[in-house]
């Protein structure tokens, strides 16, 4: 019994070192372009908030409409067609970096002035940046970093 209970320990002893390491890729994965989607239960009342956002959709289809936003693409989906288990609102969060924050407030506000987070543009250390629901709750935000600032 005790040569039974010393091979059961020795081989639970050894058996990391029988595991097989596989080194890291030296090549990074390849990718094409970054995106991310939002869940929306209204596509017509979606896509009017995004155009005036971002402007016209680089896709526009009845359950899907996309933007090129710096470089990424953001889709807005049906939750109908897409995504019919989803929980409504804060499905994501998108962070859009600007170069003006206070331009962008101003902007957003002039969209939606009911659906903005705060009064204002909020600094933290070298970070500032502000958020805004979308008509289904999404909330997206928006900042810039002030590269003199250190925290």
């Amino acid at each position: 019994m005790k040569s039974k209970r010393l091979t059961y320990y020795f081989g639970l002893f050894t058996f990391p070192f029988c595991l097989t390491v596989v080194p890291a890729s030296a090549e990074p994965v390849s990718t094409d372009r970054f995106g991310l989607y939002v869940v929306v239960e209204n596509m017509d009342r979606a896509t009017l908030f995004y155009e005036q956002l971002f402007g016209d959709p680089e896709i526009q289809l009845p359950s899907l409409v996309g933007f090129d936003v710096a470089g990424g693409f953001y889709a807005v989906v049906s939750r109908e067609i897409y995504a019919a288990d989803a929980i409504q609102g804060d499905t994501m969060r998108a962070y859009i970096k600007v170069s003006d924050i206070e331009d962008t407030f101003e902007r957003v506000r002039a969209i939606a002035p009911n659906r903005l987070e705060s009064a204002a543009v909020i600094v933290e250390g070298p970070f500032r940046f502000f958020r805004v629901s979308d008509p289904d709750d999404n909330v997206l935000e928006f900042f810039a970093i002030d590269a003199g600032v250190s925290q």
